[in-house]
């Protein structure tokens, strides 16, 4: 009995002693996922060991490892029906007012990653990744996202002046993350509200001045149309009084002509005489003719010739 207590007892030790040799060996190795890195900690030290991606060993129940994501993460104010994304650090929007007293509220979103080089500073400076998010994104970017937009007036960031102003958050906010440790990807002012009664102003100022325009632009058309008519009547005055100076010109050229023609017969009959008599002849015998009387010339038979028809003569 004393013997089979014995063995039993060895057994008994031997089973503790493999099971907390496995246990050790188990956690002699970490498993690092892809996009991280772990700081290795001993007592609670911080120690100049990164474990990379892959499976990492280390002093069992001596060192531990604090993990930081190393890929992009993103810090974002939310709104009601927003919907953070992955890996996202959300949080409420930024209450602020405009250079002229305007209140707003500022939506934004921080696309940052954790420098892996300097992550031994973080771990002494700072913290975990949820401390750098706290102290650093958090800090940093809620103050700019209250103080810039007081250098704008509130029609400058209505009407969209936001690209400006965005550029302006991301040369003030890179700096400041740097100098922690914190690499800034992009900085996006997602967007701003305002109040309610700011709103209808604005957009009853909108109509007003499309109302103004609309009828600058009737008056502007109607400006055109009268001066087109007036361009258009000009041209049919214009037109008329080439017509008719081009009448009088044709005219007055029959006129000449026909003077011309006359002086000239004129002329020949007075040089020739006789081709009156030949005409007259011609005519004569021309049944379509109206020829019914004439003068013979001196030296005829007859001083007048009457050669009208008599319709009343039998034949």
């Amino acid at each position: 009995m004393s013997r089979r207590s014995n063995l039993v007892g060895v057994v008994v030790v031997v089973g503790i002693i493999a099971f907390f040799v496995l246990i050790a060996v188990m956690s002699s190795y970490t498993p690092i996922e892809y996009g991280r890195v772990g700081m290795v900690t001993r007592f609670g030290g911080i120690t100049n060991k990164i474990m990379q991606p892959g499976l990492n060993w280390k002093a069992p129940f001596v060192e531990r490892v604090v993990v930081y994501r190393t890929q992009e993460l993103v810090y974002a104010t939310m709104g009601e029906g927003d919907t953070p994304g992955s890996g996202t650090y959300s949080d409420f929007p930024t209450d602020t007012t405009t250079a002229d007293g305007q209140q707003i509220t500022v939506k934004y979103s921080v696309r940052f990653r954790i420098d892996p080089e300097k992550i031994t500073q973080i771990a002494r400076e700072i913290g975990d990744e949820a401390q750098v998010v706290e102290k650093v994104v958090k800090f940093h970017s809620r103050i700019l996202a209250r103080n810039i937009p007081k250098e704008y007036e509130a029609l400058d960031l209505y009407t969209g002046n936001i690209q400006q102003v965005q550029e302006e958050f991301e040369d003030q906010l890179r700096p400041l993350l740097q100098t922690k440790g914190v690499i800034l990807e992009a900085f996006g002012l997602r967007k701003i509200d305002f109040r309610e009664d700011y709103v209808q102003a604005i957009e009853q100022k909108q109509i007003e001045a499309e109302n103004v325009t609309t009828e600058k632009n009737r008056a502007e058309q109607a400006k055109w149309r009268a001066q087109g008519a007036i361009e258009e009547s000009k041209g049919q005055a214009q037109a008329t009084i080439e017509n008719a100076k081009g009448n009088a010109e044709k005219i007055k050229l029959l006129a000449a002509a026909e003077a011309e023609s006359i002086a000239l017969k004129g002329e020949a009959l007075k040089k020739y005489p006789e081709v009156i008599q030949l005409e007259f002849v011609v005519s004569l015998s021309n049944p379509d003719g109206n020829v019914t009387w004439g003068i013979i010339p001196q030296g005829s038979v007859l001083p007048f010739l009457n050669v009208t028809p008599d319709t009343n003569v039998i034949p």
